[in-house]
C-alpha cells in the first residue's frame, strides 16, 4: 500500500507540466491542487483516532483505500480543472484515513527498523512514479491520463487484499482491569505538550518533503535550464534518496539511537538545501537535492515509531492522527507558500525556503529532546 501511494505522489511533480498545459494553469495552481487534497487529509486525519476507536482499523483502512482509488479514476477522466480539484479533495479524504490508520498499526506492532522499511516502500513507489509518466507520455506517446487509470486499477487490487485480510487488523488496544478497551479522548491527548511538538515537526518535515519533490522538476527545467527528460530522472533520484535513506536507517539507528540520528539528519538537510541554493554546477544541484531527500526521510517513520513509548497505547490512535493532521497542514501551507514565493521572487527562492524550513525543524526536534530530558525511546529491533 505504501508503494502504491508513493507511485502517484512521485508522479505528480513530473505529470504537472502536462496537466498545467491541458488546463492552461499557472505554476501556483500546483500549490492549490496540493492544498485542496490536504484539506481532505485534514478532515480525516484529525478525526481518525475517534473513527478507528469506534469502527476498528480494518474498516477505516478499507474505506480509505476505496476512496483514493476512485479519486484517481476521476482525476484521469476530469474534463475541467474544477473536477481535478474535486478528485484531489476526495483523494485527500481517503489518504488521511489510510495514513493515520496504517501508521498507528505499524507504530504499535512494528519496530523502528520495520517502520522505516515500511516508509521506504513509499519511496520505491515515488521513485518509479516519474519513470511511469515519462514512459507513458514521452516513450509511448499516450496521454498522461492513462497513467492515472493504471494507478487506480492498482489501488483496486490493494483494496481486495485488505478486504480478504480484514480480520487480522487490530491495534491491540490498552485495557482496564475489567478487560474493557481504554481509549483516551481527544482532549486528553491534546493536553500533552510532546504531542504538539511532534505535530509541528511532522508539519515542517512533510511539507518540506513535498515542496522539494513537487517543485523540483519546474526548478530544474526553468531555473537551471536542464532538459525535461534529464530533469525527470533527477526528480526520481530525489525520491530514490528518500527510499535508500529509510532502508539504511533501519541498520544505523540500532547503534546511535533515534534522537541523535534525527539531529544529524536535520543538520544534513540544511546542508543539502544550501548546496542546492549555491548552484555551483549541475552536479552540486543534484547532490543537494538528493541530500535533502536522504536526510528528511527518517523523520516521519522514526517519530511515528516512538509515539507509543511517548504517549502510551491508549493515546496512539489520537496522537498519530494529530501528527498526520500536522503533516497535512504542512502539505497544504508549505507548497502554497513556496509556489507563491516562486511566482513573486522567481524559482531560485525555493532552495532558500528549504534552508529556513529545515532550520526550524532542527529547533523543533531539539525542543522534543529537551522536553523529554533524554533521547526518544527506541523499540527493540
Amino acid at each position: 500500500m505504501f508503494a502504491m501511494g508513493g507511485l502517484h505522489a512521485g508522479a505528480l511533480g513530473v505529470v504537472w507540466i502536462y496537466v498545467q498545459s491541458d488546463f492552461d494553469l499557472s505554476l501556483s495552481a500546483l500549490g492549490v491542487l496540493v492544498s485542496v487534497a490536504t484539506v481532505g487529509r485534514l478532515v480525516t486525519s484529525v478525526s481518525s483516532g475517534p473513527l478507528i476507536n469506534r469502527f476498528g482499523i480494518a474498516r477505516v483502512l478499507i474505506a480509505g483505500i476505496g476512496i483514493t482509488g476512485a479519486s484517481l479514476l476521476v482525476f484521469a477522466a476530469a474534463p475541467l480543472w474544477i473536477i481535478v480539484l474535486l478528485a484531489a479533495l476526495i483523494s485527500g479524504l481517503g489518504s488521511g484515513a489510510m495514513a493515520a490508520g496504517i501508521n498507528a498499526y505499524a507504530a504499535v506492532h512494528f519496530s523502528a527498523r520495520q517502520m522505516n522499511w515500511l516508509h521506504g516502500s513509499f519511496g520505491v513507489g515515488s521513485t518509479i512514479g516519474p519513470f511511469v509518466i515519462t514512459t507513458i507520455v514521452i516513450d509511448l506517446g499516450l496521454a498522461w491520463r492513462w497513467a492515472y487509470i493504471l494507478f487506480g486499477a492498482m489501488r483496486g487490487l490493494i483494496l481486495l487484499g485488505f478486504i480478504l485480510t480484514r480480520v487480522e487488523w487490530s491495534l491491540g488496544e490498552a485495557k482496564n482491569k475489567r478487560g474493557e478497551r481504554v481509549h483516551a479522548t481527544l482532549r486528553e491527548t491534546t493536553r500533552m505538550p510532546i504531542v504538539w511538538l511532534m505535530v509541528l515537526t511532522f508539519m515542517t518535515t512533510t511539507g518540506l518533503e513535498l515542496v522539494a519533490g513537487q517543485f523540483s522538476n519546474n526548478f530544474l527545467i526553468d531555473a537551471r535550464l536542464i532538459d525535461p527528460k534529464v530533469a525527470s530522472s533527477w526528480v526520481s533520484m530525489y525520491w530514490a534518496s528518500l527510499t535508500v535513506s529509510r532502508f539504511v536507517v533501519g541498520f544505523i539507528i540500532t547503534r546511535i539511537g533515534n534522537g541523535m540520528f534525527l539531529r544529524l539528519s536535520s543538520l544534513g538537510a540544511v546542508c543539502g538545501a544550501a548546496l542546492l541554493w549555491s548552484g555551483m554546477s549541475d552536479a552540486s544541484t543534484l547532490m543537494g537535492l538528493a541530500l535533502v531527500g536522504f536526510c528528511i526521510a527518517p523523520f516521519a517513520p522514526l517519530m511515528a515509531s516512538d509515539t507509543p513509548g511517548r504517549v502510551g497505547n491508549h493515546h496512539v490512535a489520537n496522537a498519530i492522527g494529530f501528527q498526520f493532521t500536522g503533516a497535512s497542514l504542512g502539505m497544504a501551507v508549505l507548497p502554497w507558500l513556496a509556489g507563491t514565493l516562486a511566482e513573486v521572487f522567481g524559482l531560485e527562492i525555493l532552495p532558500q525556503f528549504l534552508v529556513v524550513v529545515m532550520a526550524i525543524t532542527f529547533l523543533l526536534h531539539e525542543a522534543i529532546l529537551l522536553l523529554e530530558g533524554r533521547r526518544p525511546l527506541s523499540k527493540a529491533v
